[in-house]
């Protein structure tokens, strides 16, 4: 078992474990989940490819296993787990209601987070992750906004800041935040070059919209 496959286990099996629990429930949406993840994933994995074939990223051989279109198998599980514990998790904390946010209007807040994005993107033009990477997020926000949904934002938002820990973990274990040697290398002059630790500032918008996108389908698959 690749050091990669281990991260990706030691991240799914919880969640899986305890989707079972009589009190959650979760695996009664596993049907919609399989089609969900998917959809969502022909997107993150097309753009991987790309980026792997041009050296925007890439993968210390020495970690992963055999590669399918340059992309080892182990990152098109990636677009499997992490989805599904964004997902588990959602589903827990809407169940339980619990939230970090009361009475904010969303509609605003992601309407200048989009504007925000729009300047950095403008600015940054030249760096292919950190366009991209802007891009994608302002138009899966912009679908969210212009669309009929029964997403509570509360609960996303809630969910993204809980999963903020497991994220630094991971992917600091990918990026070499616990290792003398990376997974996951990236090209210097494609990102701002600003980290949390290891980690490109641009994985953590990347990781956002990851999320968010996975739940409308869900959410639009589920009703």
């Amino acid at each position: 078992m690749t050091y990669y496959y281990k991260i990706l286990f030691l991240s799914f099996i919880i969640p899986f474990v305890f989707s079972f629990h009589k009190k959650i429930n979760f695996y009664k949406h596993f049907r919609i989940i399989f089609i969900s993840i998917p959809i969502s994933s022909i997107f993150f994995i097309i753009w991987d490819i790309f980026f792997t074939k041009y050296e925007i990223w890439g993968f210390n051989k020495k970690f992963v296993s055999i590669s399918i279109l340059n992309l080892p198998i182990e990152e098109y599980l990636f677009f499997f787990v992490i989805p599904f514990c964004c997902l588990y998790t959602y589903h827990v904390i809407n169940k339980y209601e619990i939230s970090f946010f009361k009475k904010i209007n969303w509609n605003i807040i992601l309407n200048f987070i989009n504007a925000v994005l729009v300047i950095v993107a403008i600015l940054n033009f030249q760096k292919i992750y950190t366009l991209l990477c802007l891009l994608s997020c302002i138009l899966i926000i912009s679908i969210l906004l212009n669309i009929k949904h029964s997403i509570n934002l509360n609960t996303f938002h809630t969910t993204f800041l809980l999963i903020f820990i497991p994220f630094l973990l991971v992917n600091g274990a990918l990026t070499g935040s616990f290792y003398d040697q990376t997974v996951v290398w990236y090209n210097k002059k494609m990102i701002l070059g600003y980290y949390i630790s290891t980690i490109p500032i641009e994985d953590l918008i990347y990781s956002y919209q990851l999320q968010l996108l996975n739940i409308i389908i869900f959410d639009k698959l589920k009703s």
